[in-house]
């Protein structure tokens, strides 16, 4: 009997995963919760992934449409959703089968608009690769005074989060989908941080994969359009918060995503590398070394050791010759994260989780 649990919504989000679409379909239909309801949205997929999806006609809602990007499909399953809950599942992800009963435990008793948990990096098969994301622990500071300080709060990607439907009614639709063609979780994790309300649940309760072919930089940055990519969302994610500003009542400085190293590091390149390609035009190289060597001192996520050469390493950016940067570029900027992160078994304890829920 379940008449008195709230409806739980896994919405999966789709396009040309053809080989792990059902991965992450059969995940979601193996939770443990109930009631849930499983969405699939399918943005214009033209390789085999509808012919797939059909396959689970039966046990799950399926919406198809044109190609429009991520921000729209995101604009599509929550339109779609029915439950309480929602969470944003990328369709090369799986979810552990106790995910959404352990997300909606920590959503009770309490008015938080988002609750966050643990991903374990793993290859295409599934074969884990001993690094988590987010790869800094939760922090102790509120999402609010992360964000004051450095423009971001330590959180997962996309298929780490789940959100009050109340909440998402209140910031969607995305009103610029073109814009958020990609990582359109920044726009939903960004304003979540921004209205405060964020649990962290220190266990791993899903799967990232790693296989080379995701947008993102954890299957390492391959082109300059990606190296952009992976600063200006940070950029987006900032000018959506500060649009919401009023609305939840916090305000906080311009691009503080300067103070944050990863960020600048990526944005000191870009300048380095192609100023006349750089998309933003008011950068100067003295002010984002100066940024940088700030983030490295102030930044409250790095040892004592990883400050000083992180500081280098801006002071070495700034200066070298521009021939050099290519070579730079090449060992630095491939899978970064997954050698700042502290291995997976360093982080939980030997039954692989932290039971206990930090508020954010």
């Amino acid at each position: 009997m379940h008449e008195h649990r709230p409806l739980a919504t896994v919405v999966i989000i789709n396009y040309n995963y053809e080989k792990f679409v059902a991965a992450a379909i059969d995940s979601a239909l193996a939770q443990s919760y109930e009631p849930l309801e499983v969405v699939v949205v399918d943005d214009g997929s033209t390789d085999g992934s509808r012919t797939v999806i059909a396959e689970y006609k039966d046990r799950v809602r399926t919406v198809l449409q044109d190609n429009g990007g991520q921000g729209a499909t995101y604009n599509t399953g929550w339109r779609a959703a029915h439950g309480e809950f929602v969470l944003f599942l990328d369709s090369d992800d799986v979810l552990k089968t106790d995910a959404i009963a352990k997300v909606v435990r920590a959503f009770e008793g309490n008015d938080a608009v988002k609750v966050q948990f643990y991903l374990e990096q793993v290859d295409r098969n599934l074969k884990p690769l001993g690094f988590l994301l987010p790869s800094y622990d939760f922090s102790s500071m509120t999402t609010r005074q992360q964000i004051a300080n450095y423009g971001n709060y330590v959180g997962p990607p996309a298929s780490g989060n789940a959100y009050r439907k109340s909440f998402l009614d209140e910031i969607m639709p995305i009103a610029d989908e073109d814009l958020y063609r990609h990582a359109p979780d920044g726009y939903t994790t960004g304003l979540a941080g921004l209205d405060g309300g964020v649990l962290s649940i220190s266990e791993i309760l899903g799967y990232y994969r790693v296989h080379g072919d995701n947008y993102g930089g954890e299957s390492g940055i391959k082109s300059l359009q990606q190296l952009h990519h992976m600063f200006m969302r940070d950029i987006k994610r900032e000018d959506s918060q500060h649009a919401f500003g009023e609305h939840f009542n916090f305000h906080f400085s311009a691009d503080r995503s300067r103070f944050c190293p990863g960020h600048t590091k990526l944005r000191l390149l870009s300048r380095r590398l192609r100023p006349d390609l750089h998309p933003v035009k008011s950068d100067k190289v003295f002010s984002l070394v100066l940024c940088g060597l700030a983030s490295a001192f102030t930044f409250p996520h790095l040892k004592l050791r990883k400050r000083f050469s992180v500081a280098i390493g801006f002071i070495a950016m700034g200066t070298l010759p521009r021939s050099m940067l290519h070579t730079y570029f090449d060992i630095i900027a491939t899978a970064q994260k997954r050698k700042d992160a502290i291995p997976a078994a360093q982080r939980l304890s030997p039954n692989g989780s932290h039971p206990s829920i930090d508020h954010d």
